[in-house]
């Protein structure tokens, strides 16, 4: 790792812990708290991707299943989520595959950024990368939820779903006559 323990704890530790419900909530702060806590005492970085991994997990699990909630009664809505789903399911998986090759190629990275022209080197800064991946995954989570809140209170057709770049989603307000 480049960063000193306390700092990549720092850096590591904030990951998404958000939830729409209290029990939801509850039950990410407590994960996250026992996942910080047992970090601290055995500092290892690879207990850390996994339990990162985990909950990542459990949040797709649950966003899955509000899909095929909405399916049954909004194709449009529906066509939408699967997206931002496959979106950000993207960005986080790519992001940590980076991670995970930074960390374990660490050494190798360095000598080869040593190596180059100091203006290609930051193409091989893996762990910036993850940064980038993870935060589009979270983003893109956020309009997620805000669509498909949207979507469950009955007010999608107010709003429509636009795209920066043609990639990154976005919830504008419908036009009069659009």
């Amino acid at each position: 790792m480049t960063l000193q323990y306390q700092w990549q704890l720092a850096d590591e530790l904030p990951n998404a812990k958000v939830g729409s419900d209290i029990y939801v909530s509850l039950g990410l702060f407590g994960y996250s708290a026992v996942v910080t806590l047992v970090y601290v005492q055995i500092r290892k970085p690879v207990f850390h991707q996994v339990a990162y991994g985990l909950e990542v997990a459990m949040i797709l699990v649950r966003n899955m299943m509000h899909q095929i909630e909405i399916r049954r009664t909004n194709a449009r809505a529906y066509s939408e989520l699967v997206h931002m789903f496959w979106l950000g399911v993207g960005s986080f998986g790519v992001a940590f595959v980076l991670w995970n090759i930074d960390n374990i190629f660490c050494n190798d990275l360095r000598a080869l950024r040593a190596a180059l022209p100091a203006a290609l080197g930051p193409l091989f800064q893996l762990h910036a990368y993850w940064h980038i991946g993870t935060a589009l995954g979270c983003y893109v989570s956020i309009v997620y939820q805000q669509y498909l809140r949207l979507v469950k209170l009955g007010t999608a057709d107010r709003f429509c779903m636009r795209r920066l770049a043609f990639v990154v989603p976005y919830i504008d307000r419908r036009k009069k006559g659009e």
